[in-house]
């Protein structure tokens, strides 16, 4: 058995895994985009050039050199000695997703249908060749001479079929149109045993791949967190609901069925390791302090989650109901709820919640897309809310706005701004672009003299986050020892962390030290 970590090896992010048989068959775990190698040659307005998109990324070397790309794109000539026989995608998250689009339409894509519809509700909003989901097909130009000749365009009526695996599909959840879309089942994939199977984790729909190479179990966990321990239960229960506790228990589940398997090989994720403050915290945290803190205010609210956690949209929901007001989502929020509550029961909302839920009449002078669907349905529903009714009564509102949505605020009076509450319930901040992208938004809240809770600047200015409104997506380091003591794999692969050395001090020579080694 081979196996070469592509990408995310030594780093955070951009999962990209090669699993390879004693037959040269494979598959391939995640195709993320690495944010830190990104971050080293584009930015907002620095993007790819789409007319040569495999050509400049290659070059940069921000993808593998390998035969696994759109013919369409136009890949330059890779050695084919394997098979790839399916791309696993963990979870929605682009550092482990980023990159599907290009992957050859003729390798299935095996994913959850939670994952699916995040990668749908992406594509839509963002409309960027490497991560959509709709393979519109490219080619050079054949009539205007304009345009470069080895440049490729979008044809706009033009799609290519893609092969989709989804897990747990159902009709009624999920309509894979065949027009773009080649359903396939399971059993096609693999020639052995092959599972997905749900994980916790921080967007819904992550999940983990048991599969059965040359005889022997290969587990990978992608990224993910454990529940509330058993005396919270009760907790999660009575305050966050049943299907919650449900929710958070699906790592238990995990890895209940490797009890027995005695893998060969655990390729898992490291992310909290090498954190020095162990700070977990859990969603129970989160809603207590943040209702606490909610219910002791009058004045205007505003939350920062992220778009796809909707674990953590579903306690500012519960949040507002239990204070009075109207939990108020900017229109992609909006989409991905609704989308969610298309392909899984879990997230559709009851009549009581559907009450206290409205949309932001954003100050857009044109809607397309999905963007656009979402503001007619919102009309249409009676729940998109202009900027004056929360100026009457703000005191009746908890307003959903992140870094990139604070612009709205605009649209409130100053006297309506002045002492509201911004609640940072996201993760931190990483790199330095992101330590400058808080120190802008700090401008912000102190423009409007908001107070802020879950950051802060300090004198030498530094951004502090104090997490008390946020809990880890990812396994604390003394859980996750634990896990791997239980199930006692033969060879571990951390991937996801910058400390393999964690690992090396507690299973020695069992650890994976290569990017590429043989089984």
């Amino acid at each position: 058995m081979k196996v070469e970590v592509l990408d995310g090896f030594d780093c955070i992010g951009g999962n990209k895994i090669l699993v390879i048989d004693n037959s040269n068959d494979g598959f391939l775990l995640d195709f993320g985009l690495n944010f830190s190698k990104w971050s080293l040659y584009f930015e907002e307005y620095l993007k790819p050039r789409t007319g040569k998109i495999l050509h400049d990324l290659l070059k940069l070397e921000l993808l593998p050199r390998i035969d696994i790309y759109r013919k369409d794109l136009e890949p330059p000539e890779f050695e084919k000695d394997k098979h790839i026989h399916f791309l696993f995608l963990s979870h929605g998250h682009e550092d482990h997703t980023g990159f599907n689009g290009l992957v050859s339409e003729e390798i299935p894509i095996l994913t959850t249908n939670e994952t699916l519809a995040i990668l749908e509700t992406n594509a839509q909003i963002k409309q960027q060749v490497w991560n959509e989901l709709y393979l519109r097909k490219r080619q050079r130009s054949q009539d205007d001479d304009i345009y470069r000749p080895d440049v490729l365009k979008a044809e706009k009526k033009s799609f290519i079929k893609r092969k989709i695996c989804v897990k747990n599909r159902s009709e009624t959840s999920w309509s894979l149109d065949p027009e773009y879309f080649i359903h396939l089942d399971i059993k096609e994939l693999w020639k052995d045993q092959l599972y997905v199977l749900p994980v916790y984790h921080s967007v819904i729909g992550a999940a983990g791949l048991v599969a059965k190479v040359d005889d022997w179990w290969v587990v990978y966990t992608g990224d993910f967190r454990t529940g509330p321990d058993t005396k919270e239960e009760s907790f999660w229960a009575e305050s966050l609901g049943e299907s919650r506790l449900e929710l958070s228990m699906r790592t238990n589940s995990f890895f209940q069925f490797l009890k027995d398997k005695h893998p060969l090989l655990l390729i898992t994720e490291g992310t909290n390791v090498a954190r020095e403050d162990h700070w977990q915290g859990s969603e129970k945290d989160v809603y207590q302090r943040a209702l606490e803190l909610v219910q002791k205010t009058n004045k205007l609210v505003i939350v920062d989650f992220s778009v796809k956690h909707l674990e953590r949209m579903m306690s500012f929901l519960k949040i507002a109901l239990n204070t009075n007001r109207l939990l108020v989502l900017m229109p992609k929020d909006y989409a991905y709820l609704v989308k969610m509550g298309e392909v899984e029961p879990i997230w559709r909302l009851s009549d009581d919640e559907t009450k206290h839920i409205r949309v932001f009449h954003t100050a857009k002078s044109s809607f397309v897309g999905l963007e656009r669907d979402i503001m007619e349905q919102a009309k249409i529903s009676g729940i998109l809310l202009s900027p004056d009714s929360i100026n009457l009564r703000p005191s009746n509102y908890m307003v959903s706005a992140g870094y990139w949505d604070f612009h709205n605020i605009l649209d409130l009076d100053e006297e309506v701004l002045k002492g509201s509450i911004y609640i940072h319930s996201s993760s931190e901040a990483y790199s330095e672009e992101q330590q400058m992208d808080f120190l802008r938004f700090a401008n912000w809240t102190r423009k409007f003299s908001i107070q802020t809770h879950g950051f802060e600047i300090t004198e030498d200015g530094k951004v502090l986050f104090n997490k008390q409104f946020h809990a880890s997506g990812h396994v604390g380091a003394e859980k996750l020892e634990q896990l791997i003591n239980d199930l006692n794999p033969e060879f571990i692969l951390p991937v996801h962390t910058t400390d393999r050395g964690w690992f090396v001090k507690r299973w020695g020579q069992k650890v994976i030290t290569q990017q590429l080694f043989y089984l």
